[in-house]
């Protein structure tokens, strides 16, 4: 059911090509139907993320009739060094080289993002003809992101390390899963990247002007447990989306600790998508 595909027409232009292998489980893949469907789903995933983290859901939505494309972000699964490199820019070229690409050879599409991958979505949607987006544990705030602090902090340090540890709680679905937690917790997570996460914030100011442009359907999947966003933010865009309050889910909501608030998730996910 998946092919793995790098997708490299997506990467054309100035997007940033990373210098390190792909983690296997950050390698881009597709859900494709023989013959074509006639409709895709792009599949956005976040911050330091990686398509591993969306196999789960392409799977449903997959089974559901889409084609399901989900791209690597530049800099994010292969190596801290790849990633320092990377800006706002390299995500953002590659959503919209992604979605030129199917609007052009699919009858219709819809987007989905998860986190950060929620900005890069909303943000394509300016420009883009979608039918429908998903918007799940979106960061339209992040607890203790200062813009000021982590830019100054970028003009002297590239790289501050932090304390991270595994948690075998979580519900990972990619491939051969979890041999490649340890990796990518050795490359992204035990770091903090203060160039990065001000792109990051610089995103979460752009996207606040742009959800009063929204023009087609939006879900948004939150939790007032998620300890990663500050999901409160979400009501203030509620005359702009439907919000959908899953109970108790994590962050990592499409491979959450609790199997019935991932159930959830994705069921909402598909039922939204897939009328």
């Amino acid at each position: 059911m998946i092919t793995y595909d790098s997708f490299p027409e997506w990467y054309s232009g100035k997007i940033y090509h990373d210098s390190a292998p792909v983690i296997p489980a950050a390698r881009s893949f597709a859900m494709l139907h023989e013959p074509r469907s006639r409709r895709a789903v792009l599949l956005v995933h976040g911050y330091a993320g990686y398509p591993g983290e969306l196999v789960s859901v392409a799977r449903a939505l997959y089974d559901a009739g889409s084609d399901c494309f989900v791209p690597r972000l530049p800099g994010m699964g292969t190596s801290g060094r790849d990633f320092i490199e990377t800006s706002r820019y390299d995500w953002l070229g590659l959503v919209d080289n992604a979605a030129s690409f199917l609007l052009d050879n699919y009858d219709s599409v819809d987007i989905l993002g998860h986190s950060m991958g929620c900005l890069l979505a909303v943000l394509e949607c300016r420009s883009r003809s979608f039918r429908r987006a998903v918007l799940a544990m979106p960061a339209f705030r992040i607890p203790g992101l200062d813009p000021l602090k982590v830019r100054a902090l970028s003009l002297v340090r590239k790289d501050v390390k932090v304390e991270w540890n595994p948690d075998p709680r979580y519900n990972m679905h990619y491939e051969n899963a979890p041999c490649d937690d340890l990796t990518l917790g050795r490359e992204y997570y035990s770091h903090m990247y203060p160039a990065q996460l001000y792109q990051m914030a610089r995103l979460i100011q752009e996207t606040d002007a742009a959800m009063a442009e929204l023009k087609i359907p939006v879900l948004v999947l939150a939790s007032r447990a998620d300890t990663v966003t500050d999901a409160s933010k979400v009501e203030d865009y509620a005359q702009y989306v439907s919000i959908r309050w899953i109970d108790g889910a994590t962050h990592f909501v499409y491979y959450d600790i609790d199997p019935a608030c991932e159930k959830e998730a994705i069921e909402a996910t598909v039922g939204f998508l897939g009328d």
